[in-house]
C-alpha cells in the first residue's frame, strides 16, 4: 500500500519505512507498521503544504486503486460462485491460498472500508464501486457484511449516477443480503424485489438468482414456505449448472430447509446427502462443510440426535479448516443445541463457547453481550444466529 501510494519500487517504499522506524516515527505491526495520530496529522498537513492537489489526487488513486486490485484477487479465493464483473484487469495471483487471503482481509478489514468510503465520495466512482462489490464475499466470511448497510446504500447511489446499471443491481441485492441477515425482512424483501427489476434495467435476466434465492431464504424463515419453495424454484430455473455449478447447489442446498420445515425429512436428509457428495466437485474448498450443517440440520428436525451431531461435527471441522467463520459458529451452536438434547451437556457448553468466541472475535457480538449470553445454563441463541439458515 506504501508503495502503491507513493509510486515508488517495493524496495525503495521498504527502505523508506525502514527509516521512518529508526527514527521512532513508525511501530512495526504484524505485517505492518502504525503510527500515533499526531504523526499522521502532521504528514497530512505538510502534503498539504508540499505537494500540488493534483500530485495528491494521484496519489490516493493509486492507493485506492491497489486495495481494489487486490481484493478482487482475495475475492475469488473466498466467494462461492463466479463473481461479478472484474472491474479491473489483475496481475497473476498474489495469494497462495485461501488461508493467506482471509489472513489479508483480517488485517486490512479497518482500511478496505475507510478506502471504500473514501473512494465513495472521491472523484473516481468506478473505483469506489468496484471496491464496495469487491467487500462482500470477503467480508461475508467473516459475518461483518451486516455492517456494510449504508456503505451499499451509498454505494447505489454512486452506481445510479453514473449509469452503472449492472453494478447498481448487483449492490441492490447485496443490501437485501445484509438485510436479510439483520432480521430486517420487509426492508429486504422491498430491496430484493428492486433488485429484480435492476437486473431487468441492466439486461441480465438470469443474473435475477441471487436475489430469488435471498426471497426463497427469507421467506424460508418468516415460515411462508410455500413461497419460499416458490422463489427458490424459480432461482434454480434460472441458473444455467454448467456456467454457475456452484448456485445451483447453493438453492439446492437451501430447499433442504424447507422440506425439512415441512416435515418433509426424507426428502430433506436424502437431498443434504446427495449436496455432501456433489459440493466437492463445484465448490471452492471455504464452503464445503455447508452441506453437512444442512444435513445435520435435517437430522435434528427428524429427531435423529446422533446422526445430527456426526454431521455438525464434519460441519464444523471442514468449515474451520476452511476459515467460514461464520458459518463454523452457527454449525458450533447448532452442534451444542444437539449435544444439550442428548444429555451432554459439557460438550454442548464447549460447542456454544465456541460459538460465541467466533462471534465476539469477529465483533459480531461485544464482549458484555457474550458475557450475558453465556451466563444462563443454557444459553439462548444469539439473534444472529436465528436470521440465519
Amino acid at each position: 500500500a506504501t508503495a502503491a501510494l507513493t509510486g515508488w519500487p517495493l524496495h525503495r517504499a521498504e527502505a523508506a519505512l525502514e527509516r521512518l522506524q529508526d527514527a521512532r516515527l513508525l511501530e512495526p505491526g504484524p505485517g505492518r507498521y502504525r503510527f500515533h495520530d499526531l504523526v499522521g496529522l502532521y504528514a497530512r498537513e505538510r502534503a498539504h503544504q508540499d505537494l500540488p492537489e493534483e500530485e495528491r489526487t494521484t496519489a490516493v488513486r493509486r492507493a485506492l486503486h491497489h486495495y481494489l486490485t487486490t481484493l478482487w484477487l482475495a475475492s475469488p479465493m473466498l466467494g462461492r460462485d463466479a463473481l461479478p464483473r472484474c472491474p479491473v484487469e489483475l496481475p497473476g495471483t498474489s495469494f497462495e491460498d485461501s488461508a493467506e487471503a482471509e489472513r489479508w482481509i483480517q488485517s486490512e478489514r479497518d482500511n478496505l472500508l475507510a478506502a471504500a468510503q473514501q473512494a465513495l465520495s472521491g472523484p473516481d466512482p468506478a473505483t469506489a464501486v468496484g471496491l464496495v462489490i469487491g467487500l462482500h464475499w470477503p467480508f461475508c466470511y467473516q459475518g461483518w457484511h451486516t455492517q456494510l448497510a449504508e456503505v451499499y446504500a451509498h454505494a447505489i447511489e454512486v452506481a445510479d449516477r453514473i449509469a452503472a446499471w449492472e453494478d447498481k443491481a448487483q449492490l441492490r441485492s447485496f443490501l437485501g443480503w445484509v438485510y436479510r441477515d439483520q432480521g430486517r425482512h420487509d426492508i429486504a424483501i422491498a430491496h430484493l424485489k428492486t433488485a429484480l427489476t435492476d437486473w431487468d434495467r441492466a439486461g441480465l435476466p438470469r443474473r435475477k438468482a441471487g436475489a430469488l434465492n435471498n426471497l426463497g431464504v427469507i421467506h424460508t424463515l418468516m415460515g411462508r414456505l410455500d413461497d419460499a419453495h416458490a422463489y427458490l424454484e424459480s432461482a434454480f430455473q434460472l441458473i444455467d449448472e454448467a456456467e454457475r455449478p456452484v448456485g445451483s447447489v447453493v438453492v439446492r442446498n437451501n430447499r433442504v430447509h424447507v422440506y425439512y420445515r415441512q416435515g418433509r425429512f426424507d426428502e430433506a436428509i436424502a437431498e443434504a446427502r446427495r449436496l455432501v457428495e456433489l459440493w466437492p466437485k463445484v465448490g471452492p474448498r471455504s464452503d464445503v462443510g455447508t452441506p453437512h450443517g444442512s444435513l445435520g440440520d435435517a437430522y435434528r428436525h427428524a429427531g435423529r440426535l446422533t446422526e445430527a451431531v456426526d454431521s455438525y461435527t464434519t460441519a464444523v471441522r471442514l468449515l474451520h479448516e476452511s476459515g467460514y467463520r461464520l458459518k463454523e459458529a452457527i454449525s458450533r451452536w447448532w452442534l451444542g443445541t444437539t449435544l444439550h438434547d442428548l444429555g451432554r451437556h459439557g460438550e454442548a457448553r464447549k460447542q456454544w463457547e465456541g460459538s460465541i468466541s467466533l462471534l465476539r472475535d469477529a465483533h459480531l457480538l461485544t464482549p458484555q453481550e457474550a458475557t450475558e449470553i453465556l451466563a444462563r445454563p443454557v444459553p439462548e441463541t444469539p439473534q444472529l444466529i436465528r436470521n440465519m439458515l
